[in-house]
């Protein structure tokens, strides 16, 4: 190994221990995205990357207010004073070096993260062995490294095959990243001799006196960081070919049309559950006296017109006329969208299965339970519900 790219593996290994260096991939993006998307959406970056939630133009407004944000405290003294443990973390590393790149690779993951890369930790939440190689690789990105550039789309390529969850050892390792991460460490290495600040033309990383210069890092720190974001927005396309199958991605985009209709929609939610009711009392082709008077005031209260209250009364069977029974095509992803409906739907099929006083049949249990599970209410909850 070259001595430039020793003394950049100097630094690298002291930002690395210091305390906060870590950025939550899933804590991150979802106070990052909160503003530009609901809680259902919010719910599944576990396992989709942003792109798939929010539109190109939230995330690109996530990026530019993380971008600001890192801008303002490297360029600040207060960022240095701000540092936990990090300007005792290597006595001979120079203190604005460390918060510099303290602020550049915790930007880094997080433009990572918002631009469809999976998380940088392995298991135990600790910084993967390839991160080192990837955060020289963005920094190189960030400073106009061609090969860098190039480093990035290959990396993406490889991940882009597997899930958002950990970064793939095996795709790192077809990417071959190694070998650019070496070329990119000389040259950054190169750029922070004693000889370059000596004479004071460090293209990356301008120093004065020991102390930054805060204009100067201004206009370092931030076109570099808007360079990266350029670049890892670019690598979309990879994540766009390979991360999601077609159908997959149809089928959550419908689901998050759905609970948009959801929410907007209060009447059908409970035009779903009186359904479900209606169901459940027609499944065994009889309905009671009781049966009907409990459905009947749970249509007096619904908040829908008159003609679907007289439709859904009249779909309800006739005591002892089987070939009247009736049964529902009930739009459930409606009710799971919103665990409130979901959960008085389960109360209401059940209060249907009790208002006989009689022990549910076979037919009834099997429905109640199907019902329970594709609206999202757990087993130890139904069984809870059954007892109240």
């Amino acid at each position: 190994m070259s001595n430039e790219a020793l003394h950049w593996n100097k630094i690298l290994t002291a930002v690395l221990k210091m305390p906060g260096i870590k950025v939550n991939r899933t804590e991150f993006l979802r106070k990052a995205l909160q503003p530009y998307c609901t809680e259902q959406k919010l719910a599944m970056l576990h396992n989709v990357r942003p792109y798939t939630i929010a539109s190109d133009e939230a995330i690109d407004r996530a990026a530019a207010s993380c971008i600001n944000r890192h801008t303002a405290l490297a360029t600040t003294a207060s960022a240095i004073a701000g540092l936990p443990g990090g300007l005792a973390m290597a006595a001979t590393i120079p203190s604005d070096l460390l918060q510099y790149y303290y602020h550049v690779f915790i930007l880094s993951q997080k433009l990572a993260y918002l631009y469809g890369f999976p998380d940088f930790c392995d298991e135990e939440g600790q910084l993967s062995e390839a991160t080192s190689d990837l955060l020289t690789i963005f920094i190189g990105s960030m400073m106009g490294v061609h090969v860098a550039d190039q480093g990035i789309s290959e990396i993406a390529k490889g991940v882009a095959q597997y899930t958002v969850g950990r970064l793939p050892r095996v795709a790192i390792t077809k990417a071959a990243i190694f070998p650019v991460a070496s070329q990119v460490a000389k040259m950054i290495g190169m750029k922070l001799t004693k000889d370059s600040f000596a004479r004071g033309i460090g293209k990356f990383i301008p120093i004065a006196g020991g102390l930054f210069s805060g204009g100067l890092t201004l206009f370092t720190f931030k076109p570099g960081a808007r360079r990266l974001q350029k670049r890892l927005k670019a690598q979309k396309m990879h994540f766009d070919d390979g991360d999601i199958d077609a159908l997959e991605y149809s089928n959550i985009k419908a689901s998050f049309v759905k609970a948009e209709q959801s929410q907007n929609n209060p009447a059908a939610k409970q035009t779903a559950v009186i359904q479900a009711m209606i169901n459940m009392a027609n499944i065994n082709g009889s309905v009671s006296d009781e049966r009907y008077k409990l459905i009947e005031e749970k249509v007096a209260i619904a908040d829908i017109s008159n003609d679907e209250m007289v439709e859904l009364l009249s779909n309800i069977a006739t005591a002892g006329n089987n070939s009247d029974s009736f049964s529902y095509d009930i739009d459930y992803e409606l009710l799971a969208c919103d665990p409130d409906y979901a959960e008085d739907a389960i109360r209401s099929m059940i209060a249907v299965i009790k208002a006989d006083e009689e022990k549910p049949s076979m037919a009834e249990q099997m429905y109640l339970t199907m019902t329970a599970k594709t609206v999202g209410i757990s087993k130890e909850k139904l069984n809870k519900m059954l007892e109240g």
